[in-house]
């Protein structure tokens, strides 16, 4: 299921595989996966580059009651991008960035028979975003996609010079909240 919001004659749609997901059974190795991700289209006439890096797909997710859930971040890393992490769109054409999910139990670090679900949102590097506590009912996600004007800045202490230029002149900057997509957390059939 997905959804799309235009923006400077490019498309960014949200991606979820499955809108349904059965909550596992609360014991290890057992977890429900899903595929979170954006779509983006080029529609300009030139081609543009996009980042894949960590900060800049930042996953959103409303709770049944409204309220925008906080959003557990663990980086393993100092994130330093990569030139592998800039993809190039050429006109027309479009690429879905999205991230394996998993919804399972976790056990909590004071007791452990107390456990909660928890939704994983893991990255290359061991960068993970996660949501918790999660209960059945009908959540809503989305991604904030942003890349910053000053890339430049940070960009230049770890990518070649020139392969750099390129990147900067074509990079697509800018910052758009895909559409929200329900996710229903239900209990499985007996």
């Amino acid at each position: 299921m997905h959804k799309d919001r235009k923006l400077d004659e490019v498309t960014f749609e949200t991606f979820v595989s499955q809108s349904v997901l059965n909550i596992p059974e609360a014991k290890r190795g057992c977890f429900s996966p899903v595929e979170l991700g954006i779509r983006i289209t080029n529609n300009t006439q030139g081609s543009l580059y996009f980042s894949t890096n960590f900060y800049s797909m930042f996953p959103e997710m409303i709770a049944p009651d409204g309220q925008l859930m906080l959003t557990r971040i663990n980086c393993a890393r100092s994130n330093q991008p990569l030139e592998s992490e800039f993809l190039l769109l050429i006109p027309g054409r479009a690429v879905t960035l999205y991230r394996d999910a998993f919804l399972f139990w976790e056990r909590k670090h004071i007791k452990k028979r107390d456990r909660h679900l928890v939704l994983y949102i893991p990255f290359p590097a061991e960068d993970i975003y996660c949501f918790y506590p999660l209960y059945p009912g009908t959540y809503q996600f989305r991604f904030r996609y942003r890349e910053s004007p000053g890339a430049e800045k940070y960009l230049s202490r770890w990518i070649e010079e020139t392969k750099l230029q390129l990147i900067l002149e074509n990079l697509w900057t800018g910052e758009v909240l895909t559409p929200l997509v329900d996710i229903h957390l239900v209990e499985p059939s007996s």
